[in-house]
């Protein structure tokens, strides 16, 4: 594959900017501040595929490779030498550039373990999104995004995110998780704060979030304590409270932290991605009135519309892997402990799987995006994303005749997660 790494290798000495990115840092959360970088990838799929880049403004000053083509994701995705939890020579690990610690989060949160734990962790909690739970919860759902879309129709529009999106997916999450109805508020509450809609300008942890986390974990330990003290449920906590890891050589037990840390993963995992397509989804209808309307018309363009919104929205622009071993991929000679990085985001635009990747389109088809990972770790509960997305978008179409932009929208400064802190939304009632 001609030019598939670009400037440098792993070995190479100094911390210059390879001249594909144009001086683009994909470390610097500010140049993320206007939404995901779409031109600086299109040229690192057609130059430099594979691409080293150096540290940049990594805290642990360590550089890591770059894929970003669609097929090079899914094979990456696919290949288990490339670890969700570390690699050799290295403490820590996870899914972020900069290592999370060993422990407290590589290595005990789900979408931090691999196979064979990961896959036995998985089919314990997988029974509380099968398609028949979540069918059973779905008139709660729907009441919910009822309210929300009522409430902002009644004052004409709202800002959506904060207001719509964010408190719907949040709640939808801890009525899946079994939480008592009376604490949704402090869930959202702290939910929203943690994913930083009050406080994300930045892009970096400060005082207040690391507050907000330790309050959810809080919150976590008491809520697994009565989880523990009560019979079994089919509630996501319940079988994470009450579940077992087979006693089989290399797989430790669950520990009360591994279960009280999953539910803050699951609090955010399973919402975070719902609410950042749906804010992103509706920003994009709200600019392409036709689109909206023929929506409207037309509800079996429905399923291909959410499909449309999560390649265009990509909620979780990258996670990372660590290589467990040498391996040579394309014509990159990734060494043993050295990070990866999977740009979903941009697969989700390559130009040669998606004809016109760069145009909103609800009647593409085929539409094979990669919103929601690939390999072992793609999301859990993407069956319920879905169905909660239908179901605020059903909301909408019947009750809203036209969606209006009507001041700026801002996105957060964050190559982790694809956030509009402010979309203000007229609506003009059906």
């Amino acid at each position: 594959m001609t030019g598939s790494v670009s400037t440098g290798s792993a070995a190479t000495p100094g911390d210059e900017l390879p001249a594909v990115l144009d001086g683009f840092d994909l470390t610097d959360m500010a140049k993320f501040a206007a939404g995901f970088p779409h031109e600086v990838f299109a040229k690192l799929r057609r130059d430099a595929p594979v691409l080293w880049h150096p540290p940049g403004k990594t805290k642990d000053g360590e550089g890591f490779w770059v894929i970003s083509r669609h097929a090079d994701l899914i094979e990456a995705g696919e290949n288990e030498a490339f670890s969700a939890q570390g690699g050799p020579g290295r403490e820590g690990g996870g899914t972020h550039i900069d290592d999370l610690m060993a422990g407290m989060h590589a290595g005990v949160l789900i979408n931090m373990i691999d196979n064979p734990r990961h896959q036995y962790f998985q089919d314990i909690m997988e029974p509380a999104v099968a398609r028949d739970i979540v069918l059973k919860r779905l008139p709660q759902v729907r009441e919910r995004a009822a309210h929300y879309v009522d409430t902002a129709l009644a004052k004409g529009g709202c800002d959506f995110q904060p207001e719509v999106s964010a408190p719907y997916a949040i709640e939808t999450i801890a009525l899946m998780l079994g939480a008592p109805e009376s604490d949704w508020p402090r869930l959202v509450e702290l939910a929203q704060a943690n994913a930083g809609l009050d406080n994300r300008q930045s892009g970096e942890m400060d005082e207040k979030a690391g507050e907000t986390l330790f309050a959810i974990y809080q919150y976590s330990q008491d809520f697994l304590e009565a989880k523990q003290s009560a019979p079994p449920t089919d509630d996501l906590m319940s079988l994470i409270a009450h579940g077992e890891l087979p006693d089989v050589p290399g797989v430790r037990p669950l520990t009360d932290y591994d279960r009280s840390a999953n539910f803050c993963l699951l609090l955010m995992a399973g919402s975070e991605p719902a609410r950042n397509t749906m804010a992103a989804g509706i920003y994009a209808l709200a600019e392409r009135p036709e689109q909206w309307a023929a929506l409207r018309a037309d509800r079996s363009l429905l399923p291909g519309a959410i499909e449309e919104m999560a390649r265009w929205s990509s909620p979780t622009p990258y996670n990372r892997r660590t290589a467990t071993r040498d391996v040579t991929f394309r014509d990159a000679e990734i060494k043993a402990g050295e990070k990866v990085t999977f740009w979903w985001a941009s697969g989700n635009r390559d130009e040669s799987v998606f004809a016109d990747p760069m145009t909103f389109d609800i009647r593409r088809n085929p539409n094979p995006h990669l919103a929601f990972g690939r390999g072992i770790h793609s999301c859990l509960g993407e069956q319920l994303a879905r169905l909660e997305i239908a179901v605020l978008l059903e909301e909408m179409l019947d009750k809203i005749a036209e969606l209006r932009v009507v001041g700026d929208v801002t996105w957060a400064p964050s190559n982790k997660h694809t956030v509009t802190l402010k979309l203000p939304l007229e609506f003009v009632p059906a």
